[in-house]
């Protein structure tokens, strides 16, 4: 199911955790994503030190309110494994408003452009 729906790859020099995330999400696909994220940001965490985020989802939809409610009582466990900049890359302006809806927090932040995501990452995380 979550090479369906999402994949997670860590690299390690650049200290990044990528998130590419692709069509429409439901509540089982968001659980299990949500528990692979929390795990795996978790370990990394521990085993890497701090590391940035960069949430790809311009392949992926709008979706239900029921999804945006889990992800959003995602948030505030996500942020206790990371105080690195994570940036969100959405694929319109309905998207980008939906994804600020749970993508809160002072080292979040959400973009249209890919280079503008990441060139704010880049300028936080040397700002640190």
């Amino acid at each position: 199911m979550s090479r369906e729906f999402y994949d997670i790859a860590f690299d390690e020099p650049a200290a990044l955790l990528t998130i590419t995330a692709r069509g429409f999400w439901t509540i089982p696909v968001v659980s299990k994503f949500t528990a692979e994220v929390l795990a795996r940001g978790t370990a990394l965490r521990l085993r890497h030190g701090a590391f940035c985020t960069l949430a790809d989802l311009r392949q992926s939809t709008v979706h239900t309110g029921p999804v945006v409610d889990l992800l959003t009582l995602f948030m505030p466990k996500a942020m206790k494994v990371t105080s690195a900049p994570v940036a969100a890359v959405a694929s319109s302006s309905l998207a980008k408003l939906q994804t600020e809806r749970y993508l809160i927090g002072d080292n979040c932040r959400t973009f249209l452009s890919i280079d503008e995501a990441r060139a704010w990452m880049q300028q936080r995380w040397a700002d640190r």
